[in-house]
């Protein structure tokens, strides 16, 4: 296909390595396009399809804070709020666990890393390793 060379609008092809009139690199170009345009309808396609298990504390609602594995002091996960689940968000990339404080951001397009968002892969996972821990703690401001 025939395109504007961005830099001195020559029409030359987008499968050009760069434009022949003035070396403009267009594979470049269409490159970093189609990666924008990707992450752009990642962005806008993630819906929340279920609950998967809270990787922060293997599912159990609360963390240890022992030396080398050991049980020690715990205290509930932030995470998961103490459910030990976390929303699966789908997108055209793959699966994502959500924490709930980010869910709405992430849902909204925003990049949000780790620890709120994990990425699972390209498959749903399957199943839960525990039933839920507990119920979801209530917000500060809901006490």
């Amino acid at each position: 296909m025939l395109v504007d060379c961005p830099e001195c609008e020559q029409r030359v092809s987008d499968r050009a390595a760069a434009c022949p009139q003035c070396g403009f690199p267009i594979a470049a170009e269409w490159e970093a396009r189609r990666e924008r345009e990707a992450a752009d309808a990642d962005r806008t396609s993630r819906e929340k399809i279920g609950e998967v298990d809270c990787e922060s504390c293997s599912a159990r609602g609360f963390v240890t804070e022992g030396p080398d594995d050991r049980p020690g002091p715990f205290h509930w996960c932030a995470i998961c709020e103490h459910s030990g689940r976390i929303p699966l968000v789908r997108s055209p990339r793959g699966y994502w666990a959500v924490a709930f404080v980010s869910l709405d951001a992430f849902l909204g397009g925003e990049d949000v890393g780790p620890p709120n968002v994990v990425f699972i892969g390209e498959h749903a996972p399957e199943g839960h390793r525990y039933d839920q821990a507990g119920p979801r703690a209530k917000p500060a401001a809901d006490e």
